[in-house]
């Protein structure tokens, strides 16, 4: 475009164009927002600006009940807003947010790479290899070998290094996989499910509960799911074969045998799983189980009876028991874990998640001690607490939090081994 001066002479003046940055940022709860940003924002990580991101970056929590998201209304919004492909420039993951390096994890990662716009990309923290490992966390080597999209050094790759402590994700010469996973359902199917049950119940649960429920469930699910999958591989390794029992009436005990069957890192042959009687989007588990049905095929039983997995097992390598007081309400704890310890072959894993806290500390290791040594794992990081021993992390919020769970003893993982 041109103006005129009083001379007449016409000379060109310029527009100047601002193009807005679609950022999002993923956290684990609202208290870790601001530390989450000033990972990114700080100098630290990112001296020279590489992926650094614009100042009206929009923050999503997996517990946020907002879901009526406008990217400019200032809000918190709900991680699971089902975005249309492509229409995202950058999404971040935060420092506090529990995203492990297994199935679960991958698969999610692929799903936020369907969402980012060509040029845009995926950006997450990394950790040093050892560190990684310790807590089942991305490494680059870990980004790299799922991930990497060309062939020796032709093409574009996936992953790219921008700084230490941070990678991004980008679309390479092919798109990301497709992983086997509870993610892939609930991200290509969960709004239907929520919708489906809606219009099938005859309660006045609206879609946005449903949506809700559903969501959280399948987000609960993948952390317990994923400390569950550490512990079995630190005593079963990779490849030798185990059977699973989950007891307790919770809503995510069929997701997380799923997740297991489904897990290239742990190898469960079969699973048997108690859950609630309750019909809910949140307890719908024959979806998930129906994508994936070629590779659990007759691997799966679920039963929301009191007791009756147990009294179907004559023998099971791992028994996990998702929060001690919702198994059997005619039976006292001392009942419960002696009969799941009857059933536990040799060198079988007792695992007790003290989920709600019902039980001090000291009851439970009196309760769990007449059978063996106690070890204690995470439900923050898939670790196992040792005394005096700590579990280090880029929050620092969290890595308070992992010294109060290791002295209080609280909302642990509580494993014990079948000795012969």
């Amino acid at each position: 475009m041109a103006k005129s001066d009083k001379a007449g002479i016409v000379t060109p003046f310029k527009i100047s164009v601002t193009i807005q940055m679609t950022d999002l940022v993923f956290h684990k709860a609202e208290k870790y927002i601001e530390e989450d940003l000033e990972y990114y924002f700080s100098g630290e990580r990112d001296i020279h600006s590489q992926v650094k991101p614009g100042q009206d970056i929009y923050s999503f929590t997996p517990n946020s009940t907002h879901l009526n998201v406008d990217l400019n209304d200032g809000k918190i919004g709900n991680l699971f807003f089902p975005f249309a492909q492509g229409s995202l420039d950058r999404i971040y993951i935060g420092i506090s947010f529990p995203l492990f390096a297994n199935s679960w994890g991958a698969a999610f990662l692929s799903h936020l790479m369907t969402l980012v716009k060509p040029g845009g990309c995926v950006v997450l923290p990394v950790y040093p290899e050892m560190q990684a490992s310790e807590k089942n966390y991305w490494s680059r080597s870990i980004l790299e070998n799922i991930f990497i999209s060309r062939s020796r050094w032709k093409g574009m790759s996936n992953i790219w290094a921008e700084n230490d402590g941070v990678m991004s994700m980008r679309i390479g010469r092919k798109p990301a996989p497709q992983i086997a996973s509870n993610a892939r359902y609930i991200f290509t199917q969960g709004s239907k499910s929520a919708f489906r049950q809606m219009m099938s119940t005859e309660t006045s649960t609206n879609l946005a509960e449903q949506f809700l429920s559903l969501h959280l469930t399948h987000w609960e699910s993948a952390n317990i799911s994923a400390i569950l999958e550490r512990i079995i591989q630190d005593h079963f390794g990779r490849k030798a074969v185990a059977s699973l029992a989950i007891l307790g009436r919770q809503t995510t005990n069929p997701l997380i045998a799923i997740e297991c069957l489904l897990s290239p890192y742990i190898n469960i042959s079969s699973a048997i799983s108690e859950t609630t009687i309750e019909q809910t989007a949140a307890n719908d588990w024959q979806d998930a189980s129906d994508m994936h049905n070629s590779q659990i095929e007759n691997g799966l039983s679920v039963e929301s009876t009191g007791a009756s997995a147990l009294m179907q097992i004559d023998s099971v390598n791992i028994i996990f028991i998702n929060t001690l007081s919702t198994v059997n309400h005619f039976d006292e704890p001392a009942d419960v874990l002696a009969k799941a310890w009857q059933k536990l072959s040799p060198n079988g894993l007792l695992i007790v998640y003290d989920g709600d806290q019902s039980l001090a500390p000291e009851q439970l290791h009196s309760l769990l001690s007449n059978f063996g040594s106690i070890q204690h794992y995470s439900a923050i990081a898939a670790s196992e607490h040792k005394t005096d021993v700590e579990i280090s992390h880029y929050s620092l919020l969290i890595e308070e939090e992992l010294r109060a769970e290791n002295k209080d003893k609280k909302g642990l993982f509580w494993v014990v081994q079948k000795k012969v």
